[in-house]
């Protein structure tokens, strides 16, 4: 399906390609929703309410969803359907091209987009979580050791994983921070590992602690553990948060917040805070400190979402290129856009692996 344009299929058969367009979209959007009603289904992907019941008959009879007074949910036939419906409604979206312009732009071996933008539609997590799970599985081996950093979309993430391989270890990629305890690094290990059918172990420490306790804290005997296993990972998956929001929950002193916004920090990478072109401007005392930079040789994944953060995703890009990135319509678009500005095109040309 990914070898044609989807104008060629409308030039075939223009009214059956506008059906099964239709038809992928509407599967797309109740995996990522699900259970949805048909009014809301058809709020969100702007059809008459008459077609996307038409539809949804059809699905049904096809035995790939149900129809409860819950809403619309997807039938195991339908989820496995899933990695080709979504390759659909990238092709009948254009992202297919989105994902080429990125790869030649960024020098990128693999970018996956999906559909939306989960500053407008929380949604599209669940969509995205599911390509951070395909892009694993074509990584992943028996016996790896994978370390995950925190965040909502991690968390997306670590949902949208099931058993791939055996033997496998989940530790967190760096230490707890901000308020809410489900999307600590600690937390989306554990839940990525019980997904898996993993072996997991904890960290148990925050960020922000000065450099004299974090090295206390490293010699710790569980610590110790965790974090050899960390710096021996074959697999790191990890977010990209924008630098201003993260120092913010971080609670990172004023003088601190001056210090970056005087050298223009626009994102922030397992410690690392970064300028538009990829330099660290400020490394935070972490646990995961020069991970990336200790372990090339490691499968690196980057996961992140919104088109607020496209400025920190390029700049975490630029500052150390991973072989998959898994992001949603309204980053890629937003990346896109920035990249096409003249100043943009002769910084990306800039990047080191």
């Amino acid at each position: 399906m990914q070898e044609f344009s989807w104008s060629t299929i409308r030039r075939i058969a223009d009214r059956q390609a506008e059906e099964i367009a239709h038809r992928a979209l509407m599967m797309e959007r109740i995996q990522a929703s699900e259970p949805i009603g048909r009014r809301s289904l058809a709020d969100a992907l702007a059809l008459p309410e008459r077609e996307v019941r038409k539809a949804a008959d059809a699905l049904k009879a096809e035995g790939l969803i149900t129809l409860t007074a819950s809403g619309m949910q997807l039938t195991p036939a339908g989820r496995s359907l899933m990695p080709d419906i979504l390759a659909i409604c990238q092709i009948f979206s254009g992202l297919h091209q989105v994902e080429d312009e990125l790869k030649l732009a960024l020098g990128l071996a693999g970018v996956t987009v999906v559909p939306g933008d989960s500053d407008q539609d929380p949604h599209v997590l669940r969509s995205l979580g599911q390509a951070v799970a395909a892009a694993v599985r074509r990584y992943v081996r028996d016996g790896m050791i994978l370390a995950v950093s925190g965040g909502t979309t991690m968390t997306a993430a670590a949902r949208a994983m099931e058993p791939m391989a055996q033997g496998l270890t989940v530790v967190p990629a760096r230490g707890g921070f901000g308020s809410l305890a489900e999307t600590q690094a600690d937390a989306v290990a554990s839940e990525m590992a019980r997904r898996m059918g993993a072996a997991c172990r904890l960290m148990h420490l925050p960020e922000g602690m000065d450099q004299e306790t974090l090295s206390k804290a490293a010699k710790l005997p569980g610590v110790a553990d965790t974090l050899r296993m960390m710096r021996s990972a074959d697999m790191i998956i990890y977010g990209v948060g924008r630098a201003d929001e993260t120092a913010e929950k971080r609670g990172l002193e004023p003088g601190l917040m001056k210090l970056l916004d005087e050298k223009q920090a626009v994102g922030e990478v397992l410690g690392d805070f970064i300028c538009a072109d990829g330099q660290v401007v400020y490394r935070s005392a972490t646990l995961s400190a020069d991970l990336l930079a200790d372990k090339p040789d490691a499968t690196r994944i980057v996961v992140a979402s919104g088109s607020r953060k496209a400025l920190a995703i390029l700049a975490s890009v630029r500052s150390r290129p991973p072989h998959v990135l898994v992001l949603d319509e309204g980053a890629a678009r937003a990346m896109l856009e920035l990249i096409n500005q003249p100043q943009g095109g002769a910084t990306i040309q800039e990047a080191k692996p």
